[in-house]
């Protein structure tokens, strides 16, 4: 059996964002968390479907491996392929392939033939198979100087900080895993499956699981903000793939204490000590029948005795976001040390913090054209110079606030 060490580039949250261009108002604008989301929800499950035995370099979207562990994670593997996508200040597109220098690992063939089939699929450049050596003669990029597999190699499907190929990748996540794949599989000589083979889901089910999520919490009067109720769903379940959210209903992984007379689901579960220790233990969590009964006793946990009230008054007590997702960790909710920190970057990446003014629902839209009730506005403001005219439905940054605030006041003392 072939195997193959997926390495999805990078870690995750807005450190890694290197220059993603956001695309409408879809989720994993960002290099790290996309690698990551391309590599587990699409390449993986496309290249099962050829048999080939796949594992990766990170288990967690918050991963983030030295280059050297990824490296040595590929041993004994036939294939490292380290998932990227690239950046070159915004005026370049294509698909590239970065192979390895060492005679015995570098491989053209298959690097072509990537890049050929996701240029095919997607409608952008073929930039090619390429090769790169330092000062020392070896591997330039330190996950090909490294990496123990048979062959090592670095795939940069397309330039993120160009929004034109940042849209087609993003929205195009199954055809560019599918052409990947069946690249990979044509060099080996692998067929794919058919039968009574189940084929996993290739579509991204974000947006769907968070809106389960409001459409749960609308109508509800919740202790805590629906901001951070989203997010610890989100952190706890992984987007619930869980076992524990498919097979109880549980999105947050509260434990079955002593009070607890529901059913139960016993699982192993990672602990981590206050020395940063990780550790395994078997235990009882609480089994619902529907997420809105693992939501609503969620709130409940920590008001259901006065012990829970004294301990988590920090958290009862926060008016915002931050305050409460920091305050869950330091009142003992979660071992991580990171928990609040988490929560928060998934909040403010997502742009949860939107329903703490009311729950709705989700809105994505063309960011490229101008709402109706805005359109005469628009071009007004075009007309004058104000703005560029670009994006009109895009976040706009302090600084660009004051640029056309200082435009408009040139304007003004010109018709002065």
């Amino acid at each position: 059996m072939v195997k193959i060490m997926l390495d999805p580039g990078h870690g995750g949250g807005p450190a890694h964002n290197r220059g993603f261009k956001q695309v409408d108002n879809l989720p994993y604008c960002n290099e790290g968390d996309c690698n990551y989301i391309y590599a587990r929800d699409f390449l993986k499950p496309a290249l099962e479907r050829y048999s080939f035995k796949v594992d990766m370099t990170r288990s967690d979207i918050w991963q983030n491996p030295s280059l050297k562990t990824r490296g040595f994670m590929a041993r004994n593997y036939d294939l490292l392929l380290s998932v990227h996508s690239n950046a070159a200040g915004g005026n370049v597109r294509g698909v590239e392939v970065w192979d390895s220098t060492n005679p015995k690992e570098s491989c053209k063939t298959l690097g072509d033939k990537i890049c050929a089939y996701v240029s095919s699929a997607l409608g952008t450049p073929n930039r090619g198979t390429k090769y790169r050596r330092n000062n020392a003669g070896s591997n330039y990029y330190g996950i090909l100087r490294l990496g123990y597999a048979k062959k090592n190699m670095i795939v940069e499907h397309v330039f993120h900080d160009n929004l034109q190929d940042a849209t087609v990748y993003r929205k195009n996540l199954d055809k560019t895993s599918s052409a990947v794949a069946k690249a990979i599989a044509e060099f080996y000589g692998l067929a794919e499956r058919t039968g009574d083979v189940k084929t996993p889901t290739l579509e991204l089910t974000e947006e769907k699981f968070i809106q389960s999520i409001v459409d749960s919490l609308r109508g509800q009067k919740l202790n805590i903000l629906p901001s951070v109720t989203i997010a610890q769903a989100i952190l706890e379940s992984n987007w619930g793939k869980s076992s524990l959210s498919k097979e109880a209903c549980n999105l947050f992984g509260i434990k079955a204490s002593k009070d607890w007379s529901g059913q139960v689901y016993r699982k192993q579960t990672k602990e981590q000590k206050p020395t940063g220790e990780v550790y395994t233990i078997t235990t009882d969590f609480r089994k619902y029948g529907s997420y809105l009964e693992s939501i609503k006793d969620h709130d409940k946990f920590f008001v259901s005795t006065p012990w829970r009230v004294q301990n988590y008054k920090k958290v009862l007590e926060a008016k915002n976001y931050k305050t409460q997702a920091l305050a869950l960790r330091e009142c003992g909710y979660a071992t991580d040390l990171n928990y609040g920190t988490k929560l928060i970057q998934l909040i403010e990446r997502l742009g949860l913090q939107q329903y703490d003014k009311g729950v709705g629902k989700i809105v994505t839209r063309d960011n490229t054209v101008p709402s109706d009730w805005a359109k005469e506005d628009w071009e007004w403001g075009k007309e004058k110079g104000i703005t560029d005219g670009s994006n009109p439905g895009a976040t706009c940054t302090r600084e660009q606030v004051i640029a056309m605030i200082r435009r408009y006041d040139k304007q003004r003392e010109v018709e002065k």
